[in-house]
């Protein structure tokens, strides 16, 4: 995100609809939203239902300035109110009427982007035959619509025309649409040609076919976060290309805050859906604190800021807590892994725990400005990275850095001077694989063994000791006591015992 429209980001107010019945509580619906945002960004609401009735009603926090609205789809006539109202007030919402207008209503953006998005044809009638008119000379399948929404789950009655030419089933369709959409039709009719896209199933609920579909929400012209659409916890499937051609369609958008809808079609090729204001769409799959900690911390695909990163492992570090980071990158298959020590810090590639993808830093800046595995360089490449998973440690950590504190505290006392000792022991576990067959995280699945082994030893435990300590252990954890003999698991402990011996006699000096 360029640095203007990141300082922009950062001091923007939000202002949210208030709940019907109890207008001093925000809609039970933006909750999660509401108490997101109110981390980071002040926040204010307002009476829908008042507004209405062309009055306006504010409650919460005061501002004032350059505003984000996030709630309920309103009418273009609506929204020109709301904005206007609010700037008797001294609030300016982050889209003018105009722009509120061009990408909340289908015919205000198509022709920007026709060849992109599916043919469409519409007019400004309600009437069931002048919709009908419309289909004269048109071919194939079709979705109904109006300027602003289908009825999607309603797909065999309301929404999808298998063959246009039919008149019969054509009529059914749209005339259904009409008449429930009834005075909530925006604009007019829409006929969208209808494209095969790549199935993933059946909506669980309306049983409506879904396809793979990304929701991407754009920010002055530059990516701010995206996910899948319906799929939950699922890998967002973007190639390098088609991340470059996202990121041009963003740099045309004339507005400040709009979504853009993708899907992938049979032919592996991705066609925009739709596009909507920002403020009035909803956030899909993608998590309410990632939303909102965009315009704090984060730039293109979904990531922290670099300084926010770096800031959060030094303070971890001084707690005595060793923070990890995985990073995925756009075009590349690997995982990678940031660890900070007390005494330096670790680059890795995930999955080699014999130490070959691992690279040892002194300070984090040396890290973060060097060319290290794969080509990679953190300072240059930050912008690639497409996925990033860290510890709960650092999720909102400005806010829960005392709890941080307590909780370390905590452990240090229960462990005593023995906390060390589990240290060393998790850190020569998580590398060690016998034969390749552990799991390929070990990370993630010996939390328990390490600590286990570790609180059966103290600083005068031999070799031989541990080494048992591990064979049980595992053996009791896997069943097999070949895999897990003690002749396997010597090395392992050796360079446990050798840890030891270094930090005792760094303890010394």
């Amino acid at each position: 995100m360029r640095l203007e429209n990141f300082e922009i980001a950062k001091s923007i107010n939000f202002i949210f609809c208030s709940h019907p019945l109890n207008k001093k509580n925000v809609d039970e619906n933006y909750m999660e939203e509401y108490q997101a945002t109110g981390l980071d960004h002040a926040c204010a609401l307002f009476s829908y239902e008042d507004l209405v009735n062309g009055k306006l009603s504010l409650y919460g926090e005061d501002i004032e300035g350059l505003t984000i609205y996030r709630g309920w789809m309103m009418p273009a006539h609506m929204y020109e109110l709301f904005y206007n109202l609010l700037l008797g007030k001294g609030i300016q919402l982050i889209n003018s009427p105009k722009e509120y207008a061009k990408y909340h209503l289908l015919p205000g953006w198509y022709s920007d982007f026709e060849g992109a998005t599916p043919f469409s044809i519409w007019n400004e009638s309600r009437d069931i035959r002048a919709a009908l008119e419309l289909t004269e000379g048109l071919e194939g399948a079709f979705v109904v619509k109006d300027y602003v929404k289908s009825r999607k789950h309603e797909w065999h009655d309301a929404c999808f025309i298998k063959d246009i030419s039919d008149k019969e089933d054509t009529f059914r369709v749209i005339n259904n649409f009409i008449n429930r959409q009834g005075s909530n039709l925006e604009g007019g009719i829409v006929l969208r040609k209808f494209e095969s896209l790549k199935s993933i199933g059946y909506h669980k609920d309306s049983g409506m076919p879904i396809s793979e579909e990304y929701r991407v929400f754009v920010f002055k012209g530059e990516i701010l976060i995206s996910d899948n659409y319906w799929s939950e916890n699922e890998e967002v499937n973007i190639s390098e290309d088609e991340y470059i051609w996202i990121e041009s369609i963003s740099g045309k958008i004339e507005s400040n805050f709009v979504t853009i809808d993708l899907a992938r079609k049979t032919d592996g090729k991705l066609i925009i859906m739709e596009m909507g204001d920002g403020q009035v769409s909803g956030l899909q799959q993608i998590d309410a604190y990632e939303f909102y900690r965009a315009f704090q911390n984060q730039g293109k695909g979904n990531i922290y800021s670099i300084e926010y990163v770096k800031e959060v492992i030094k303070e971890l570090v001084k707690m005595d807590f060793e923070p990890e980071l995985s990073l995925c990158f756009r075009g590349n298959e690997s995982e990678y892994m940031i660890i900070g020590y007390a005494d330096h810090v670790s680059f890795q590639r995930c999955g080699y725990y014999d130490g070959s993808g691992e690279i040892d830093y002194k300070t984090l800046d040396e890290l973060f400005e060097s060319e290290l595995i794969d080509g990679i360089c953190l300072k240059r490449d930050w912008n690639k990275i497409v996925d990033i998973w860290c510890s709960p440690s650092m999720i909102d950590f400005e806010f829960k850095k005392d709890k941080y504190k307590k909780m370390i505290e905590q452990n240090n006392q229960e462990w005593g001077d023995r906390r060390p000792i589990f240290k060393i022991v998790k850190k020569e576990i998580d590398k060690w694989n016998p034969y390749g067959l552990l799991p390929e995280f070990p990370n993630d699945e010996f939390d328990g063994e390490s600590t286990r082994i570790a609180l059966d030893m103290d600083w005068n435990s031999t070799t031989d000791k541990i080494a048992k300590l591990i064979s049980n252990e595992f053996t009791f954890s896997f069943g097999d006591e070949y895999m897990f003999s003690l002749k396997c698991c010597i090395q392992t402990a050796k360079n446990i015992r050798d840890s030891m011996d270094r930090f005792i006699e760094n303890k010394r000096k």
